[in-house]
């Protein structure tokens, strides 16, 4: 579709609630990212606002997963 703006979407689901919470954002207000052993953190590109996106990696459970979200990532985004 020309014209539609990339986005970040995260469904997730934790112990408290019962439905998938859904997150977006563009993609263009992060920086870079940073890889730790349990997430990818996402940083904001705007050095005046404290932004930052994490994915927790324990939300992969496919595998290959985990490659299949880094390329993601990469793809969007740099390594900082």
């Amino acid at each position: 579709m020309a014209g539609r703006v990339p986005r970040l979407r995260v469904c997730g689901r934790d112990h408290l609630p019962q439905r998938p919470q859904h997150v977006g954002q563009k993609w263009s207000v992060f920086q870079g990212y940073r890889e730790t052993a349990g997430h990818f953190v996402l940083l904001s590109r705007d050095p005046n606002i404290m932004y930052l996106g994490v994915l927790p990696k324990r939300g992969v459970h496919e595998a290959g997963g985990l490659d299949r979200l880094r390329a993601i990532v990469d793809q969007h985004t740099t390594r900082v």
